[in-house]
Order: structure tokens, then sequence, then C-alpha cells
């Protein structure tokens, strides 16, 4: 019984080991086989109908990934919720910072008038810091816009 023991001993140290490093490489890949870091921003000027900047203008980022149909399997379709918000400053010009890439929403609205405005936007490896105008109008007017893919200054 002894002899067994010891020979056991020395399979069992391998096995636990060899679980060791499979879990050890496991983790080393999903670390680097993540997106990469979230580091564009979007630059966002508001302006109203005559073209002039709307200073406090309300911004809000919106993710335009949809949810997949085996995520909602019987959830009811909810409200999109803003990943950022912020309110332009004087000169009618917001700045979304720590964007990772890809597609997204940027909606636009003004309290006092009840203007509004939206645009979509890419945030690329080539074009990591879009500039985009959103142009606000009356609720019955419509709203236009005109992205941009300069770089933010």
């Amino acid at each position: 019984m002894l002899r067994l023991i010891r020979s056991f001993s020395p399979v069992a140290c391998l096995i636990a080991l060899a679980i060791f490093a499979a879990h050890t490489a496991k983790a080393d890949d999903a670390a680097t086989s993540q997106p990469s870091a979230a580091t564009g921003s979007i630059t966002v000027t508001v302006l109203d109908s005559d073209s002039k900047p709307i200073p406090k203008a309300r911004v809000q980022l919106y993710s335009t990934k949809k949810v997949s149909d085996a995520d909602s399997s019987d959830a009811t379709p909810s409200k999109p919720k803003a990943i950022a918000k912020g309110k332009t400053d004087d000169d009618g010009k917001f700045t979304f910072t720590s964007v990772a890439t890809g597609e997204y929403k940027v909606k636009a609205s003004q309290k006092s008038t009840g203007s509004k405005g939206s645009a979509t936007v890419n945030v690329t490896d080539d074009a990591p810091s879009p500039s985009i105008t959103i142009n606000l109008s009356t609720p019955d007017a419509g709203a236009t816009t005109a992205p941009s893919t300069q770089p933010a200054p």
C-alpha cells in the first residue's frame, strides 16, 4: 500500500501542475484577446437654426450595437440608455473622451426651446477622434446633421 501511495503522489503533482498551467494560459490569452482600450474621442458642436453655438445644450452618447436575440430571449425591449452625457461649453462644444472604436449615435437637445437633433458617428483606428456638428431645430421642423471625420483640435 505504501508503494502505491509513493507512486501515485508524483503523478498527482504532475496532474495538478498541468491543470494550473492550462488555467494560467487561458487567463493570459483572455487578456490579450480583449478589444483595444478606449482611446478615441468624439467632439460635438451644437448649433441653432441660425448656425450660432448653443451653450449648455444637453448631449448624450449611445452605442448603436443591437442586443442579439439570444440575449433578449423573453425580455421586452427597453429604452436605450446613454453611455455618456454632458453639456456644451460657451462655444457649443463638448467632447466625449475614452471612447472605444465602434458606431455611436449622439443626441443633442436644448430644454428651453425643445429643440433636438442627432447624428451617427464612427470611431475607428484610422479616425479615432471624429468631430460632428448637430444643428438643432424645433420639434416640428426636423433636425439636420453634418458629420465630419476631421480630428478634434
